[in-house]
């Protein structure tokens, strides 16, 4: 039996609105702000030219490596409300831009650059290093067991091969382990979101599932690994478009179920079946939305990021208030929402922008 909790209210009014807009780091290309990620105060963020170069070169998903240009990690300071000067991570051949970020407890900042190699960067000195032994297509960054960092690498991204893989290495780079994942017949699989189970020592990788001969429509199958990377389990229903566990091992599961998004919420070490389930909007719009990322705050308040500028906010309670962040005149897409205080702060991928206002 499910614990079901009720939807939040829908803010009609936001108040507090500020909008930090970097100077654009580029007059060649358009960049805009990613995933972002939080610690001691400041968020930190990706910046690419991804989206903009690839719609003006014919939706070619590679045009990004056509044009060079910086590569950095956006920094903003959370509790003044200020831009930050971003950490470059760039060589003179670097073309490709920072996709994610993982704030590690270390003090480093990774990152990743899909089409390049990833690394790290000292946000205290600035100094960085690159990680080409790790390979490229590699996607989304979690922390791992015993202070480890785990990455997807996206099926079908250059080098990444048919069917892609979950990559743990050491805090200097070292690769210790890969975990390939199989794929149904007929697709290859290419994960994305990826998390840490700590009680339960499991790996949460959310995928693409792509039709080999492209005459089936895609699925999104979640894949749950033990410590050692073998599958334990698959779930295809409901779709599970995020998935974040806290250091003290809370799970918390953006599920999609027919046209209501829903935040399952687990204890550490609770089954996550019996988890208590709670509603985040009864009329999601599945075909133009998608929660973009999941973060928990210090004082375990959960930050739920939708790409429309609907952000979702659960006291440590699971009291749910609801409330967004205003379309902006070049449109564009939210990515990475944090929680300080009271206030709100997301990423935002149009220009380079980070968005702060009151929370609900």
């Amino acid at each position: 039996m499910l614990a079901l909790t009720g939807c939040g209210p829908i803010s009609s009014g936001v108040t507090g609105i500020a909008a930090h807009d970097y100077p654009a780091p580029s007059t060649a290309e358009r960049y805009c702000a990613w995933y972002g990620d939080a610690r001691d105060g400041v968020l930190y963020f990706g910046t690419a030219a991804f989206w903009s170069a690839m719609r003006s070169h014919g939706d070619d998903p590679t045009a990004d490596l056509q044009q060079p240009g910086p590569v950095m990690v956006g920094r903003f300071d959370l509790r003044r409300e200020e831009r930050m000067g971003p950490l470059e991570v760039g060589l003179a051949e670097n073309r490709s831009g920072v996709w994610d970020v993982l704030a590690h407890p270390n003090g480093r900042i990774y990152f990743t650059t899909f089409y390049e190699s990833a690394g790290f960067v000292d946000p205290g000195t600035g100094e960085f290093v690159r990680l080409p032994q790790l390979g490229n297509g590699l996607n989304e960054l979690a922390l791992g067991p015993r202070g480890s960092v785990l990455v997807s690498r996206y099926g079908g991204a250059p080098g990444a091969g048919e069917d892609g893989a979950v990559l743990a290495f050491d805090p200097d780079g070292s690769l210790l382990d890969t975990y390939p994942l199989r794929a149904p017949p007929g697709y290859r699989v290419a994960p994305k979101t990826i998390a840490y189970d700590p009680t339960r020592e499991q790996i949460w990788i959310t995928t693409d599932l792509l039709s080999v001969d492209s005459t089936a429509p895609p699925r999104h199958d979640t894949y749950v690994l033990d410590a050692r990377g073998r599958e334990l389990r698959r779930i295809a229903e409901p779709e599970i478009q995020f998935v974040v566990f806290a250091e003290d091992g809370s799970g918390y599961l953006a599920e999609v179920d027919g046209e209501s998004l829903w935040l399952r919420a687990s204890a550490p070490g609770e089954a996550i079946s019996t988890a208590r389930r709670v509603a985040l909007d009864e009329a999601f719009e599945g075909a133009l939305d998608f929660v973009q990322d999941i973060q928990v705050s210090a004082d375990r308040r959960v930050v739920v990021t939708r790409w429309s500028g609907w952000v979702h906010l659960l006291e440590p309670n699971l009291e749910v208030k609801t409330t967004r962040f205003p379309a902006r005149a070049d449109g564009g897409l939210y990515y990475s929402a944090v929680a300080l205080g009271d206030r709100i702060c997301a990423t935002h991928c149009a220009g380079v922008s980070v968005i702060c206002m009151d929370a609900p």
